[in-house]
């Protein structure tokens, strides 16, 4: 085998761990994007625990395929990048989404689109990466719940204090 071909194999073998390791995987299409764009991205990926990579989508193709991944080779045409969320499902897509809307706050077009995402093995659509983007962090879900929870019961026992109060003021009159 020619050493082009052992280099290929190496790589989409990468691709299928990284692939294998993540919680969720965005493609995004990068048109125009400035040096100082993309550092940004890259650092603020690596400071929240996810890798953005721009990979050759004949190896990425391959990759899904070895892993059983069916998906459409219409996505996997352009320049694109690949967006691996290691910590959580909704880091990959909530990074991208705070991004474009970082650059849309300054009115002008992002550089960066979402194409598609994968979340356990299945393809998902723009919409679906953008809503995964919208779901609170999950110290703030357990909060939220926390808090509903805490008010329910804080709420009961105002209401037995009040009852217990009104049967001592009958007791002592």
């Amino acid at each position: 085998m020619s050493k082009n071909l052992e280099a290929k194999k190496v790589v989409v073998s990468e691709i299928e761990e990284k692939i294998e390791k993540c919680q969720s995987m965005v493609i995004v299409e990068y048109k125009a994007l400035t040096v100082e764009q993309v550092t940004a991205l890259r650092a603020k990926c690596r400071a929240n625990g996810v890798d953005y990579c721009v990979l050759k989508n004949t190896l990425v193709k391959r990759a899904l395929k070895n892993k059983g991944i069916e998906m459409d080779e219409k996505l996997l045409e352009g320049p694109n990048a690949f967006v691996f969320g290691n910590n959580d499902p909704i880091s990959a897509p909530k990074m991208i989404k705070e991004f474009i809307t970082g650059i849309e706050k300054d009115k002008k077009k992002s550089p960066l689109t979402i194409k598609a995402g994968i979340m356990d093995g299945a393809v998902q659509s723009v919409e679906e990466v953008k809503a995964l983007a919208d779901i609170l962090p999950k110290d703030q879900l357990i909060a939220k719940i926390m808090g509903c929870l805490n008010s329910q019961v804080t709420a009961l026992a105002y209401v037995l204090k009040a009852y217990v109060d009104k049967q001592n003021e009958a007791a002592a009159e």
